[in-house]
């Protein structure tokens, strides 16, 4: 029994000793099916193993891509097998290595082979040769390091005494250069139909941002940004979301990249893809999301975002497929949602956004079918005769609307058919705007009854003179511009090879904005832009209910609770000539909310806080606002009202008038609420002003003001 024993024991420790001085580290050895740690990658094209990956997945077998920074060349005296760090050589450009080899890594700055994998460059299968050609170190030795690649080859356990790569029959370089076999491009994961697509290559195209909550210090959250790697190549281009201010002060942040709607009525089947980086998060799954909704919806549902980064590095890694088979059958849109926290502020690269599926897809969204229509306009019921004078859109008369009011910096109302994707022959000829080329596009329709809502739907349709060969134009070129909310459509592209010159495409765009009885709707496009001629006809406007606005229905002022700041001045006021006051954000005390603005002023002239222009129809309205001494005991002295704006856009020095009285109000070392009446008899533009009243025989005193509000009143 005891030589069994001894037997059993020595067999047991041959096994550990065999396997303990094994080329292949343990841990490679010791990995069964199912056994592998968490993957940063599928080893797909599209989303590529790592370096790391490629150790845990490496079985002999598995043909699979790898992305990774060339790091380091084999010396060529090594014999082999890497033993130490003196069989390999880093830097930009080493010498005296091998052309058969290299090491690729995870971090482009590594410099310890241990952390690396080898690449064996001595392959037979078809497209090895080629890449042998364009990647080694000796015959490419004017090529920096480190160079990213990504690679298709066998992962194997060993070679050159590392975990690596064999039989590399593909490389892309940085610039999409693909060497070798070429590699088949990933099948589309629904389908092949691409109903939206945008690689950020030159901006955020069609896609807006909203901040939801920005730090005063940050200018932007969301911005289209371009790197080149310090090492030369094709720059990266992609959409970047970072509320850093410093490595001390982090705040929080909330920003969401809004897509365009996206027409899925006809789809069957569909997915959202992207690609995206991300370093310095938290918890980037709650960070970092996506979200989506119908067109029309107020709500947005958060969907699962399936592969994130490392966090670690700046690596593109693809999201993996998000279904979005609850919306097919319907005009959606998505979202990118930022946010920062006063732990952790981190970054995220997005580009390469796709939804493809299954279906009939690449079409503008259906005109709504929800939503409380405000107007429609298509420019007349006489048809302008051919030979009939084309008037100015400044001059003419027979709008739909009488009640409107509409302008045009360039342009003239003329009759063509109506042609579109449908009916290209008989169609009947309408009245629209004609912008011609090399023109501005600057129309505007104004004193819209629209308060009562918070969300829009504006439909139209736009033609370009896509006439002459080669000629292109994109639609979105024309934007959307509500209550000074700009949005554009999703980009329509076309061109004269298509034979599209004059086919109307119907367009929309969805607009949250507080609405008002005197709301403007206005169509922009810059002269650069119009490069052939724009036509737009079949204007119609939607109300819809259940909005969110930035301010509460029916409220006129722009930013009234000061929380949004632009550097030093509140989003909406400090009208040029209304303003001649001292102010800045306070956050020490605020009536609702996080900050006031103090009015500075111990002098004995009287200095006011001027809002921005607004337009106010004939009728009465509600003028209030909280205010409050600055300094406990310092009574300050306030008055309340309005100036009015001449028509050329300056301030009418003679025409400020105070409703609260001839006598300054004053104020408490508690937050009080004053509240004023103004009855317009005409139709007027007007800055609201907040006067700090001081006299030649007391000086004025500091205040706060706090939630000013201007409504129609009831």
């Amino acid at each position: 029994m005891k030589k069994i024993l001894n037997a059993l024991f020595l067999t047991l420790l041959a096994v550990f000793t065999f396997s303990s001085c094994s080329d292949v580290p343990a841990p490679y050895d010791i990995l069964g099916e199912g056994d592998v740690p968490g993957l940063t990658g599928d080893g797909s094209k599209d989303n590529p193993y790592t370096v790391s990956d490629l150790k845990a997945k490496a079985d002999g077998t598995t043909v699979a891509w790898v992305q990774a920074y060339i790091v380091a060349g084999i010396k060529s005296s090594t014999d082999m097998s890497i033993s130490s760090e003196n069989d390999v050589v880093f830097g930009t450009q080493p010498t005296g290595v091998k052309a058969t080899a290299f090491l690729i890594a995870d971090d482009r700055g590594e410099s310890d082979y241990k952390n690396c994998s080898a690449v064996n460059l001595s392959g037979k299968t078809a497209g090895c040769s080629e890449v042998k050609a364009a990647l080694n170190l000796v015959d490419n030795a004017t090529t920096p390091l480190p160079r990213l690649v990504t690679l298709k080859g066998t992962l194997v356990k060993n070679t050159w005494g590392l975990p690596g790569l064999k039989e590399v029959t593909t490389a892309i370089l940085e610039d999409g250069t693909i060497i070798g076999e070429g590699g088949d491009e990933p099948t589309p994961p629904v389908g092949g139909v691409t109903f939206f697509e945008e690689s950020f290559a030159s901006d955020k195209g069609t896609f807006t941002i909203e901040d939801k909550t920005r730090p005063t210090k940050v200018s932007e959250i969301w911005k289209w940004e371009s790197y080149t790697p310090e090492t030369g190549g094709t720059a990266s281009k992609y959409m970047k979301a970072s509320a850093y201010i410093s490595a001390t002060e982090k705040e929080a942040s909330e920003s969401w990249l809004i897509s365009p709607v996206v027409n899925l009525t006809k789809a069957t089947k569909a997915s959202l893809t992207f690609e995206h980086a991300h370093k310095f998060c938290g918890d980037p799954a709650k960070e970092l999301t996506i979200w989506v909704k119908e067109s029309t919806a107020s709500d947005w549902t958060q969907a699962t975002i399936p592969t994130y980064g490392t966090n670690q590095d700046w690596k593109f890694v693809s999201s993996g497929n998000i279904d979005l088979a609850s919306y097919v059958g319907k005009n959606i849109q998505f979202a990118f949602k930022y946010i920062s926290t006063t732990s952790n502020v981190g970054t995220w690269e997005v580009k390469n956004v796709k939804i493809v599926g299954e279906g009939e897809g690449g079409e503008t969204p259906e005109p709504p079918v929800e939503g409380t229509e405000i107007f429609t306009e298509k420019f007349g019921a006489k048809i302008i005769g051919k030979d009939e004078e084309r008037p100015a859109i400044s001059a003419y008369q027979g709008w739909d609307n009488s009640n409107l009011t509409f302008a045009a910096t360039s342009g003239d109302i003329r009759a063509i058919a109506h042609k579109t994707p449908e009916v290209s022959s008989d169609a009947p000829m309408v009245n629209h705007a004609w912008f011609p080329k090399n023109s501005e596009v600057n129309f505007s329709i104004s004193n819209i009854k629209a308060s009562g809502y918070s969300k829009f739907i504006v439909a139209y349709e736009v033609a370009s003179n896509v006439y002459n060969a080669g000629e292109t134009a994109d639609l979105s070129a024309i934007k959307v511009v509500l209550n000074d909310k700009e949005v554009v459509a999703a980009s329509k592209v076309v061109s004269a090879a298509n034979k599209e010159a004059n086919i109307f495409y119907s367009m929309q765009v969805e607009v949250e904005v507080a609405g008002t009885d005197a709301s403007t709707l206005k169509f922009v496009a810059d002269v650069a832009d119009n490069t052939v001629g724009f036509r737009l006809y079949n204007i119609r406007l939607y109300g819809v209910e259940g909005g969110t606005a930035p301010e509460p229905s029916g409220e006129l002022l722009k930013n009234g609770s000061f929380e949004v700041w632009n550097d030093t001045k509140p989003e909406g006021w400090g009208r040029e000539s209304a303003t001649n006051a001292t102010y800045s954000k306070y956050t020490e005390s605020a009536q609702d909310g996080t900050m006031s603005v103090l009015i500075s002023n111990t002098s004995t002239s009287n200095k006011r806080l001027g809002s921005d222009d607004i337009k106010l129809s004939v009728g009465n309205y509600t003028l209030s606002v909280y205010a409050k001494n600055a300094v406990a005991g310092a009574t300050a002295n306030m008055k309340v009202g309005y100036v009015l704006i001449k028509e050329d856009g300056t301030v009418d020095s003679g025409k400020y008038n105070y409703v609260s009285g001839t006598t300054a109000i004053a104020l408490t070392d508690e937050w009080t609420k004053y509240e004023y009446s103004i009855e317009l008899e005409a139709e007027q533009t007007v800055s609201i002003v907040f006067m700090s009243s001081g006299s030649k025989s007391v000086a004025a005193k500091d205040m706060l003001i706090d939630n000013a509000s201007l409504v129609v009143k009831k």
